[in-house]
Parts: structure tokens; C-alpha cells; sequence
């Protein structure tokens, strides 16, 4: 088989399979047959984009797209934002497979399942309507019942019980999709009409890098074209990979930083308005907590990421104020997670832009 026909043939397993969690034995054997490389992934179809100071591969969804989960926004994955020689945004993970549930590591390797196989900047939004959908009653149509929403994915069916976000669901809605670019940005439509479930939205997302400066912006435009209320919240999986093993790594706020809980790893620190990484992260272990501290203004959502060993780094802004943060980092990448809140009535329409600015040496 080809890899084209390889890649398509493990998408669509996934999508057949519920992702429960496997016994450890099943699960190696299961592995052992159906690990694919990451580096599948690099010529799926995408627009490179470039402004002469910085460049970027932004992915295309599709049949055969990058990413072809249930979890993260498929509306464009931005991958390899390169910076004077820097990579900030190569793949975190060596390897995926249907049959790991969300990410393990394998000598000395982290293998991801389809569903969380992403890079960053990767957007997840949470479900509408999820609760709402409830299992199909008996005799029902089950082509009207159980489905929620889920924005930059389509319309889902409900087939678990508690929302689990590494759970592959069945879409029956994907909706329609079409990309334009120019030398600098690309701008990627989808609109989802759904009678059934009520729900329907027109979403344009453009990423551009700014002309003769070292910044992307990531542009959202959200219209609830459909007869029920849309309210969510989305979040930027950032996935940054400034730093083998994340040593050197400073994360700066604005306000002082709180964890919710205590970091499980000694591997990094609260100090005031920083979070700092001691020593480089262990394989296995994971440093990560929700974060407090921020208030409810716009300029809250401001954020420096560095490597202050090489000094390249990256400044994280966005137009709306916080709803929450959470934290997670592994040895592979760093990935900072500011939410904001979407609460969209029929007609109604939602903006907000994310700036990614790139800076190096001496900055």
C-alpha cells in the first residue's frame, strides 16, 4: 500500500473505533502492527506561506488532511512557524497510532493517537450540545438523534457517555469547506447547516504573517447561522517545541501565576509572574495544573514563552479576555492553554485574533 493509502486507511480506522482503553498487553501487540511514522504526515496537502521574515506550513483538511480527528479544530494546522532557522512548531510526537487512546511513550518515543496527532498552534473547542444529545431512545431515527456540535469538526453523534475528548466520534455533518491564499496568509471557510440537531455556523479562520515583522496573526470570524444558542469555550494547544526536554524554558504572564495544584514534577516552578524549568523534563513525567491569577481584561491574555539559553522565543496575545488557562507540558513540548468564552444567540457573530510574535537573541 502507498503512504497516501496507508494514512487513509488508519484516519478512517480511527473514526470506526471508540478509543477505549485497552489492557497493557492488547495494547503493545496492537502497536506493533499499526504504528505509522510522523513523518507520513509532512506532504499532506498544505499552503506554505512565508513573509519573507518568517514562514509557516499551514495543512488543508480534507479526505487526506493532516489531522482528520474529532478532538481539534481541522480548519487549518499550523505547523513549522520558523523563525530565523527556529522551528517552533515541529511535531511533538516521533510516531501515531488508532490504538493508543491519547499519547504513550515507546523506547524512548512518544506515539499519539489519530485523535490528538495535532501540532500548534491546534484550537479545540469544547462540544454544544453534548448533554442535550443524550443516547437514542428505542425506535428512534438514529440519524436525528444524539447530535451535538462541535466547531471546526462538524456535526458529531453522541456514542459515549461522559465527553471524552480523545474519543473518536462519528461525524455525520462535516459541513462544507473551501481555502484561498495569497504569497503571506491563508483564509479557510466551513459552514455547517444541521435541521436536525438546530445547529449551523459560518466560520472563516485566515492566517497571515504580517508583513516586515516577525508576527503571525490567526483571525476568527464565527456567525450562528442555525436556530439554537452557541456556547463554548476554545483554547489554543500552543505544542511549542523551543527546547529538547523543555530545560531553559521561561513562561511569563502578566498577572502572578497560581496553580491549582501543586506541579507532580520537580521539573519547573511558580516564581511571581514566571513559571521556570529547573532541569530538563524526565521521560514520563508531565508538568501541569489549571492556572489562576488573571483577570478579566483582554490584556491579561498576553504571554512570553523563551528558551533563555538561545534566547528565541515567542510572545502569545490575544483581543478577548480569559476564561481560564490550563498547563501541560511533557518532555517534548510546552504547551501554554489560554481559553476564551464564545456565547453566540441565532444571527449573532464572534471575533477574536490570536498574535504570534517571534523574537530572537537579544530581544
Amino acid at each position: 500500500m502507498n503512504k497516501m493509502g496507508t494514512i487513509r486507511s488508519l484516519k478512517y480506522a480511527v473514526a470506526a473505533m471508540a478509543c477505549a482503553a485497552m489492557p497493557a498487553g492488547a495494547q503493545t501487540a496492537s502497536l506493533d502492527s499499526a504504528v505509522i511514522p510522523a513523518t507520513t504526515l509532512a506532504d499532506l496537502p498544505h499552503v506554505g506561506i512565508s513573509n519573507g521574515i518568517v514562514s509557516a506550513k499551514v495543512y488543508l483538511p480534507g479526505e487526506d488532511g493532516f489531522y482528520r480527528g474529532t478532538r481539534f479544530d481541522r480548519t487549518g494546522v499550523v505547523a513549522h512557524a520558523t523563525y530565523k532557522g527556529t522551528d517552533y512548531g515541529q511535531p511533538w510526537f516521533s510516531s501515531y497510532s488508532p490504538h493508543v487512546r491519547d499519547f504513550q511513550w515507546r523506547d524512548g518515543q512518544v506515539t499519539v493517537s489519530t485523535v490528538s496527532a495535532s501540532v500548534g498552534p491546534a484550537e479545540d473547542f469544547q462540544p454544544v450540545g453534548y448533554d442535550e444529545a443524550g443516547a437514542c431512545p428505542e425506535g428512534a431515527q438514529q440519524t436525528k438523534c444524539g447530535r451535538f456540535l462541535k466547531i471546526g469538526v462538524g456535526i458529531m453523534k453522541r456514542d459515549a457517555s461522559a465527553y471524552d475528548f480523545v474519543h473518536a466520534y462519528p461525524v455525520v455533518n462535516e459541513g462544507t469547506r473551501t481555502a484561498s491564499h495569497t504569497k503571506s496568509s491563508l483564509r479557510l471557510t466551513h459552514t455547517v447547516a444541521d435541521k436536525d440537531s438546530g445547529f449551523g455556523y459560518s466560520y472563516v479562520k485566515t492566517v497571515r504573517l504580517t508583513p516586515g515583522k516577525a508576527q503571525m496573526t490567526i483571525e476568527h470570524v464565527l456567525k450562528n447561522t442555525g436556530r439554537r444558542d452557541i456556547v463554548t469555550t476554545v483554547y489554543c494547544h500552543n505544542f511549542l517545541t523551543l527546547s529538547p526536554g523543555n530545560e531553559n524554558i521561561a513562561i511569563t504572564a502578566p498577572f502572578d501565576i497560581k496553580t491549582d495544584k501543586p506541579f507532580a514534577s520537580d521539573a519547573a516552578v511558580v516564581d511571581g509572574k514566571t513559571i521556570r524549568y529547573l532541569r530538563a523534563v524526565k521521560e514520563g513525567e508531565a508538568v501541569t495544573s489549571p492556572i489562576s491569577g488573571f483577570g478579566d481584561k483582554a490584556g491579561d491574555y498576553d504571554f512570553t514563552v523563551k528558551n533563555t539559553a538561545t534566547g528565541f522565543g515567542q510572545r502569545i496575545r490575544a483581543d478577548q479576555p480569559l476564561a481560564r488557562i490550563n498547563f501541560w507540558s511533557i518532555r517534548t513540548n510546552t504547551s501554554w492553554e489560554p481559553y476564551i468564552a464564545i456565547a453566540i444567540k441565532p444571527g449573532e457573530t464572534k471575533r477574536w485574533t490570536y498574535t504570534y510574535d517571534y523574537f530572537g537573541p537579544g530581544a
